[in-house]
């Protein structure tokens, strides 16, 4: 469990936009607070809770013995990660900014599962979806070059960050992202600059993006430059 203060021993969700197993799943949350670059779970550790993110964003990474490091997902607000318990975590969890998010002790999740079978098969949804997620990403950085990883990802921010509109307050650092897509933190930072340039993106800071031309943004994750 991280460092972390709760805040209440229950949580409502304020939308009400979860279906009615998450939803029941969500009132046995602890809320707690984490800070920035803090530590939620380490390699390791064994898997006693899942987790609801409710505000910003957690990076799943591994840190190699050499100083080296694989960021090998992204989780956003909405996302559940370590809602199966298998074992050990074979992953570092830890917040890219400020995170608030709900901790769910596995014997409520199993209780839960067994008393609901909706929420049983919505779990199993999301953990496809992950899975499908993951797949994705080892395509993106074992196949695609540096310019269609870089706009792959920034469809991914487009995705789950803009809340519909074209600019984009990017939380994680050109760091996070180099180690994210598997490129150089100098070769993220050339793509952009590329981008740029062909007036397709926007970049008032390290941390705005604002994506101009989504077409061409497509075309370039897919390969149809």
């Amino acid at each position: 469990m991280p460092v972390a203060q709760p805040q209440s021993h229950a949580y409502a969700d304020p939308d009400h936009r979860s279906d009615g197993g998450l939803s029941a799943l969500d009132q046995t949350g602890t809320l707690l607070q984490v800070l920035r670059n803090q530590t939620i779970f380490s390699e390791g550790d064994p898997v006693n809770h899942a987790y609801k993110i409710i505000s910003g964003v957690v990076r799943l990474c591994k840190h190699l013995p050499d100083g080296r490091r694989q960021i090998a997902q992204f989780l956003f607000p909405g996302d559940y990660l370590s809602f199966v318990a298998i074992g050990d975590h074979g992953f570092c969890a830890e917040a890219v900014v400020d995170v608030s998010l709900l901790a769910f002790p596995h014997k409520h999740v199993e209780r839960l599962c067994w008393e609901n079978p909706d929420l049983r098969a919505r779990l199993f949804e999301i953990l496809s979806q992950r899975v499908r997620e993951i797949q994705n990403h080892l395509t993106i950085i074992g196949r695609q070059t540096a310019k269609e990883r870089v706009a792959a990802f920034m469809l991914l921010l487009s995705e789950r960050l803009s809340h519909g509109g074209p600019r984009i307050d990017v939380p994680m650092s050109r760091y996070d992202i180099a180690d994210y897509l598997s490129l150089t933190m100098e070769t993220v930072s050339r793509t952009v600059s590329l981008l740029k340039a062909a007036r397709i993106i926007a970049a008032p800071s390290l941390h705005q993006l604002e994506l101009r031309n989504l077409p061409a943004l497509h075309a370039l994750a897919d390969g149809m430059d």
